[in-house]
C-alpha cells in the first residue's frame, strides 16, 4: 500500500513537470520589442504587422486590479490558441512612451493586430468574452 502511494505520487509529479514544461507563456515586451515583433509605428504610420501570426498585446499595470484578474485568462487563451496567435504583455509604467503612442488611457487595454488592422478592447472581460473578441478580431475559429 505504501509503495503504491509513493508510485502514485511520483507519477503525479512527473505529469505535473511534463505539463508545466509544455506551458506556453505570455512574454512581456518593451517598446523596442514591440517595434520588432508587432508593429514599427515609427516606420509605417498604418499598421504593418511584423508577425506572421495575429497578435494580441495586453497593456497592463502591476498595480491594476482588473489587470491581475484578466492575466490568467490571457494565459489560458494563449494556451488554447498556441501556434495560431501570439500574445504579448506591455507594462505601461515601464513603457510610458509606447502607451502614449498607442493611445492607452485605461488598463487593461487589449490590442488585437492582424496584417493591416488593429482593434482595441478596454477593461476586464470574462474568458468567454475575451475568446469571442479574439475570434471576431483575429479571424480565429
Amino acid at each position: 500500500m505504501k509503495r503504491a502511494f509513493i508510485f502514485y505520487c511520483c507519477v503525479l509529479l512527473v505529469s505535473f513537470i511534463t505539463v508545466s514544461a509544455q506551458q506556453i507563456t505570455v512574454k512581456e515586451i518593451s517598446a523596442a520589442d514591440f517595434k520588432k515583433l508587432v508593429w514599427n509605428y515609427e516606420q509605417d504610420k498604418s499598421v504593418v504587422l511584423q508577425s506572421k501570426l495575429p497578435v494580441i498585446v495586453d497593456f497592463y499595470a502591476t498595480w491594476c486590479g482588473p489587470c491581475k484578474l484578466l492575466s490568467p485568462l490571457i494565459d489560458r487563451l494563449q494556451q488554447e490558441y498556441a501556434g495560431k496567435i501570439i500574445i504579448y504583455r506591455v507594462d505601461v509604467d515601464k513603457n510610458r512612451d509606447l502607451a502614449v503612442k498607442m493611445g492607452i488611457r485605461a488598463m487593461p487595454t487589449l490590442m488585437f493586430f492582424t496584417k493591416n488592422k488593429k482593434h482595441q478592447a478596454l477593461g476586464y472581460m470574462s474568458y468567454d468574452k475575451l475568446k469571442q473578441t479574439a475570434i471576431e478580431n483575429l479571424g480565429l475559429k
